[in-house]
């Protein structure tokens, strides 16, 4: 069960958890989660266009996707056109990174290539 009132209204909010949910919740697993939200805001990935061809959307080399929250892409610092074939590794890689964040694991081990 969620104790902290402030994590509980932010689960509510952001992730749509109903009271079952935040009741299966353990302590445990609150402590990652608040560990989680204080670090995440520490990490941004920046993926840059290194090759393309043929691509319809028309990437190119130099051009940027900037993610913040290993989740939001942030539209105003990015300079490449959406693309779902780059937004797919690009999502994994965010939750990679979400993930070795909750479990204060190895960050840049996991998020090249």
């Amino acid at each position: 069960m969620i104790k902290d009132d402030n994590l509980k209204a932010m689960a509510a909010e952001m992730f749509g958890m109903s009271e079952e949910d935040m009741a299966k919740v353990t302590p445990e697993m609150e402590e990652e989660l608040v560990n989680a939200l204080g670090e995440i805001g520490n990490y941004r990935l920046v993926a840059e266009v290194v090759s393309s061809k043929y691509c319809f959307a028309g990437l190119q080399p130099g051009q940027k996707f900037v993610v913040d929250n290993a989740v939001q892409l942030n539209p105003e610092e990015s300079t490449a056109p959406m693309c779902l074939g780059a937004i797919q590794p690009l999502a994994e890689k965010g939750m990679t990174l979400l993930d070795r964040i909750y479990h204060k694991g190895n960050i840049t081990a996991h998020l090249s290539g």
